[in-house]
């Protein structure tokens, strides 16, 4: 098979939520291609839903050095930090990691303006920090972004 095949088939498994074997195809296609940054970042979702977080951090890594301009991948690795923030049993910690889960959602946010998702992630990490004027205005900004697009489709599907 070829490295675009195997990460199709990993990508279809991530779909169908089964994890560790679409990490076992996703693995086959980096070895077949290691500068396939796609499925490094499919590696890393998988990881990420499995709370495999230093796996997955190590997978974003390698696909931002391949693509750095992706801002699924600042999305991603914001994802990272937000959860590990969640596990984090000192205060001190649980701020940096917030902040430092700040700064990839406004990375990615910075990359592609109109991200909703990412402005929702920030607004819940706006709102963890104490932060609620700023957390209810990306969730504003999200549902506004949300509203453009819907409109733009209709334009685009008439």
């Amino acid at each position: 098979m070829t490295p675009e095949e195997l990460f199709e088939e990993g990508a279809f498994l991530l779909l169908k939520k089964q994890f560790t074997e679409a990490i076992e195809w996703l693995t086959r296609a980096i070895e077949a291609d290691p500068g396939m940054a796609k499925a490094y970042q499919a590696r890393a979702a998988a990881y990420l839903q499995l709370e495999r977080l230093d796996e997955a951090e190590a997978d974003l890594n390698k696909a931002l050095d391949l693509d750095p301009e992706n801002p699924r991948l600042y999305f991603r690795m914001g994802q990272i930090f937000y959860r590990r923030s969640q596990l984090a049993q000192q205060e001190e910690d649980k701020r940096g990691l917030l902040e430092r889960a700040l700064e990839f959602f406004n990375r990615a946010i910075d990359l592609e303006p109109m991200y909703a998702a990412a402005f929702m992630a920030r607004s819940q990490v706006y709102r963890d920090l104490g932060e609620e004027e700023l957390a209810d205005f990306d969730l504003d900004k999200a549902a506004a972004v949300q509203r453009e697009l819907a409109k733009a489709r209709k334009i685009v599907d008439f």
